[in-house]
């Protein structure tokens, strides 16, 4: 395989002093690596298990080191190797018709000239980048580029929870209103997917705490993103606890109607029983039967029944008054 061939190539941009970034045709990576007064950034699909190699042989990286930035991890977090930064963060997945809030993985792979960056499944991360950087973005560093990374995802993450928490407010108000049909259902979706978001967010913010207490040269920015996503992990925290209240709100009001439709059918049933047993025994076809040889016979079963129902009615009204 020629070197000019780039194992699952997706794309690649080139910074001169200033931080000016220029995308870099496949062909010409590995040319502009060897220059001393720029960085890389490379985004690669990992599906393509050729990238592993090609790392090792362009990039000279130790074989530890690759298998780390490719492998699929199993949790968030952030490693160094002597001077090269490694980790794993959430990120969303990129969608063609809208975004999505739906967990993939991004792999980090840092060093002093190069800041490459992998996936499996195609993120909204790196694409936000590469719009930024064809809008005339620039990054004067690998760590400049690595925090904006980072803040970006926090961003995604704000705005999830402020569409969240309008989704609450909104059911709090059909809650309120006894307009709870149906708002179960949606009260569902929302706990789940904040959840979700609460988990990733934790999850990132202990990665990033725990490689900056361990000693880890980490860009200046992490510890600015950790601060914002302590904040909104107390945010999804108070998210969570107004969601569960309101789900235990509408199981309630749920509850109080189903005990007053079984108190309706319960109420009709004893109503409607003496009647059917008044009913039952004038039905039997015995001799004896009461009224049978007289011409309001009928009347006279119907008028009881009713007189029997009426008493049922007024003992349970008395009952419930009681």
């Amino acid at each position: 395989m020629p070197l000019a061939a780039v194992p699952g190539f997706i794309c690649a941009f080139h910074f001169r002093e200033g931080g000016k970034a220029v995308q870099v045709p496949e062909d010409q990576l590995v040319k502009l690596l060897q220059e001393d007064d720029s960085w890389i950034w490379l985004h690669l699909n990992l599906a393509d298990w050729r990238c592993r190699r090609w790392l090792g042989d362009v990039f000279e990286l130790p074989r530890g080191v690759i298998e780390e930035f490719a492998d699929p991890p199993v949790r968030q977090n952030v490693s160094a190797w002597k001077d090269l930064l490694c980790g794993h963060v959430a990120d969303f997945r990129r969608e063609f018709d809208a975004d999505s809030t739906e967990f993939a993985w991004l792999h980090l792979l840092q060093g002093n000239r190069f800041l490459i960056t992998g996936r499996v499944k195609a993120l909204q991360s790196a694409e936000r980048v590469r719009q930024y950087l064809t809008h005339d973005g620039s990054f004067p560093t690998p760590d400049a580029m690595l925090s904006w990374l980072l803040a970006s995802y926090a961003d995604k993450i704000d705005a999830a929870l402020h569409r969240l928490t309008d989704e609450l407010e909104l059911i709090e108000d059909h809650v309120l209103d006894d307009q709870h049909r149906g708002e179960r259902r949606r009260l569902m979706l929302t706990r789940r997917e904040t959840a979700q978001l609460h988990r990733h967010t934790r999850a990132l913010r202990r990665a990033l705490q725990t490689a900056e207490h361990g000693g880890i040269n980490i860009p200046p920015g992490f510890a600015v993103t950790a601060t914002r996503l302590a904040n909104l992990d107390q945010d999804f925290d108070d998210l969570e606890q107004r969601a569960r209240f309101f789900h235990d709100e509408i199981d309630a009001k749920l509850a109080a109607e189903t005990n007053r439709q079984l108190y309706i059918l319960s109420a009709l049933t004893a109503a409607f029983l003496p009647p059917a047993l008044v009913a039952g025994l004038f039905g039997m076809n015995l001799n004896g039967i009461p009224f049978s040889d007289t011409p309001w016979g009928f009347w006279g079963a119907f008028g009881l029944s009713m007189a029997t129902s009426g008493a049922v009615i007024l003992y349970l009204r008395r009952a419930g008054r009681s």
